[in-house]
Parts: structure tokens; C-alpha cells; sequence
């Protein structure tokens, strides 16, 4: 199905009146997206900080690898207290990584 220029910006003005005329609606919650991960307790958070070319570093490497700065941060995190108390990494931890190697596969695969 081809659209025209015209149809196109006719479409795009009315969503753009009804999100204008719409913008103080309460959003349903049925609407809202809810992240869960079952059987994982509940994460806290934790900030530090970096220098601007140590962000940089980070980032190009989440971008990389395809996933989110966080996860790969939190990943590392937790695979040094692995080793710091001489365990195995938890099992949220595993498959943390093994969703970034997903990804990352994915990735190579379709290049």
C-alpha cells in the first residue's frame, strides 16, 4: 500500500491535533508497558561516577555488544563479585550474560 505526500501530512496533522487535544489525559495503565522479570528480587539503585571519556568507553562498548550501558555495567559488577567471593555468578547474572551473547550473535549474524 503506497501513500501520497498529501495523505501522509493529513494523517500526520490529526494525530498531531489529537495528541495536542489529548495531552493532559490520564494514561490507562492497561497502556503503560511494565518491565517484570519473575523470581528476581527487587533491584535497588546505584550511581557513580565517571569521566566523560570513561562514559564514552562504556557506551561504545554497550553499543556494540547491542545492549543497554546499565546491563553491561551491572554484568561486570556482578561477575567481580562472583569472583571476589569465589562462587559462581547468580543466576540472574547468567542470564544477563547470556542475553548480551544472544544479542551479540544476532548481530554478527545478520552483518
Amino acid at each position: 500500500m503506497t501513500i501520497s505526500s498529501d495523505e501522509l501530512r493529513r494523517l500526520l496533522e490529526a494525530e498531531a491535533e489529537h495528541a495536542e487535544a489529548t495531552k493532559d489525559d490520564s494514561i490507562p495503565p492497561e497502556a503503560l508497558a511494565r518491565a517484570t522479570r519473575p523470581g528476581r528480587t527487587k533491584s535497588v539503585m546505584f550511581s557513580l561516577r565517571l569521566n566523560p571519556e570513561e562514559l564514552a568507553t562504556v557506551q561504545a562498548l554497550a553499543e556494540a555488544q547491542g545492549v543497554p550501558t546499565s546491563s553491561l555495567v551491572r554484568g561486570w559488577i556482578v561477575q567481580r563479585l562472583a569472583a571476589e567471593n569465589d562462587r559462581p555468578s547468580d543466576t540472574a547474572a547468567m542470564l544477563d550474560r547470556l542475553e548480551t551473547d544472544v544479542r551479540v550473535l544476532r548481530r554478527l549474524v545478520a552483518s
